[in-house]
């Protein structure tokens, strides 16, 4: 149980700093395909107003499933730690940290 909530936190980790780097770093398509430029979104072109969007917007929408997806996941190591044995010190193992 206890590696497979690492492999969860792992793969929550990469898959929302994957998706933040696309939400922040948007303009890059612009650049990459210097075609996609001509056409206006609201009166705006393109290339400005997509990247505002997807900037403010796009990393707001991440963000707020990511609070979701996070929340839940620290329900379930709560209760993974819940169902740990208590941990009981021992008279011997006081004097090994003490000496």
């Amino acid at each position: 149980m206890k590696e497979k909530l690492y492999k969860k936190e792992i793969t929550i980790t990469i898959i929302f700093s994957v998706l933040l780097l696309l939400m922040g770093h948007s303009a890059s398509i612009f650049v990459l395909f210097p075609s996609l430029q001509t056409g206006t979104l609201w009166g705006f072109p393109v290339q400005y107003i997509v990247p505002i969007l997807l900037g403010w917007f796009g990393i707001a929408a991440v963000c707020l499933v990511m609070t979701i997806v996070c929340n839940k996941f620290d329900d379930e190591m709560e209760e993974f730690v819940s169902q740990l044995p208590p941990v009981v010190e021992t008279e011997t193992d006081t004097k090994k940290i003490y000496e």
